[in-house]
């Protein structure tokens, strides 16, 4: 069985969801960052890096949400990472995308809005802020109108592309950047939080 250790941070909601979708039994084990259990003697067995996630399977641990996306898909021959080499491609590409853009910068105002004041992290950095906004939009429009043609974001089916995606724009709610200018952002988003998966994951964590 798997075990991943999460917060509520997006990177780990990223690797709930893929858990949640492939139906897979799995132990949620809430790290509270707050507290600084990320610290902890125990938790710094699993990973050199001090951070969540963290998934442990069959004696072994695995930390960075994209490589635990992948490895669950890959271990469970899951659809959500197809067989094809150059499908597989496609769902990386996207991954990496969000990775070192889009979500870059929906973190950042993420970070600057709700991380910075509730763990007293100093002032906001305006500029970054006026940066990242600029970028996200910039973005958003361009997956706007990749959806236009599609349901989903790689290969014209769910994929752990989407799932990673969404992770980050679900952010939009707590950094004032609606998202509902963006009418196919917004469908795409709607169609995946009304799956069973996401309800499920959320529900993993406290309340």
């Amino acid at each position: 069985m798997f075990r991943l250790y999460g917060f509520f941070t997006q990177n780990s909601m990223k690797t709930l969801y893929v858990l949640e979708e492939t139906g897979c039994d799995y132990e949620f084990v809430f790290v509270d960052l707050g507290k600084g259990e990320q610290r902890s003697e125990s938790f710094s067995r699993l990973t050199p890096v001090g951070k969540v996630p963290v998934l442990e399977h069959d004696g072994d641990s695995l930390f960075e949400s994209g490589a635990i996306c992948r490895y669950v898909a890959n271990v469970l021959d899951s659809p959500l990472y197809p067989a094809s080499k150059l499908q597989r491609a496609i769902v990386d590409q996207w991954i990496d995308f969000f990775t070192c853009h889009l979500g870059r910068w929906l973190t950042k105002l993420y970070f600057e809005a709700v991380i910075k004041p509730k763990f007293s992290l100093g002032e906001p950095d305006l500029d970054g802020i006026k940066e990242a906004r600029g970028y996200a939009g910039q973005q958003l429009t361009m997956l706007d109108g990749l959806l236009a043609n599609s349901d989903w974001i790689a290969n014209d089916a769910l994929s752990i592309a989407d799932l990673f995606a969404f992770a980050y724009v679900e952010q939009y709610r707590m950094i004032d950047l609606p998202i509902d200018g963006y009418e196919n952002v917004q469908a795409w988003f709607d169609r995946i939080e009304s799956r069973k998966s996401i309800a499920s994951a959320r529900a993993r964590l406290p309340q």
